[in-house]
């Protein structure tokens, strides 16, 4: 019977799907020009450093048929000391994969750079190149970046001033689901058995 108990602490210990954070970001709100989107996603464990959110008005009608058609979003870098890099940062880490939609009008050659620490420290577990796709910013590709390992980070400086963003997700892998499912069912077969 104390076995049990021992089972379920190792089980949930190990499981990947408790290491990583799930979220949707889809910058769905009017945002004012030149808004950062800073904390505005800090309760779904997420944080920005120069990310604007971007929405059109009268003036500006960029970011059109985007997925989520409210808002979006755009890293935006400047020569200004604090200002030369952007990032996705996710505490609670990132398993294996990053979705998102993006628009762009040029091809971008390292657009994004996953990081197992925070604000693009630690180890480079990945890049993503984008490929151009649009001329106006109507057009919107669905892209996934895969990576090794748990990345805390996203660093979004090659995208920076160029390309829009909408839809970011982090969604547990259906494998780490399928992983803990049998777990549990092994744990219910050796408490059926014991019981016995």
């Amino acid at each position: 019977m104390k076995f049990l108990p021992i089972a379920a602490l190792a089980l949930f210990a190990a499981s990947p799907a408790f290491a990583g954070t799930s979220f949707l970001i889809d910058f769905e709100k009017n945002w004012d020009y030149g808004t950062a989107v800073d904390n505005t996603y800090s309760a779904l464990g997420v944080e920005f450093v120069n990310v604007l959110g971007l929405s059109n008005d009268a003036d500006f009608t960029y970011f059109t048929n985007a997925p989520s058609p409210l808002g979006t979003a755009s890293a935006a870098t400047f020569d200004a000391p604090g200002y030369s890099n952007a990032y996705l940062n996710v505490a609670g880490g990132v398993d294996g994969a990053l979705s998102f939609y993006y628009s762009s009008p040029d091809a971008v050659v390292g657009a994004i750079k996953a990081y197992s620490g925070l604000n693009g420290t630690g180890t480079l577990l990945g890049t993503i190149d984008l490929t151009a796709n649009t001329n106006d910013y109507s057009n919107w590709t669905a892209a996934t970046f895969a990576f090794a390992g748990t990345a805390q980070s996203f660093d979004l400086t090659g995208s920076a001033n160029l390309v829009g963003f909408d839809n970011i997700a982090a969604v547990p892998e259906a494998s780490t689901y399928a992983m803990l499912l049998a777990g549990l069912g092994l744990m219910g077969l050796v408490a059926r058995r014991s019981r016995r």
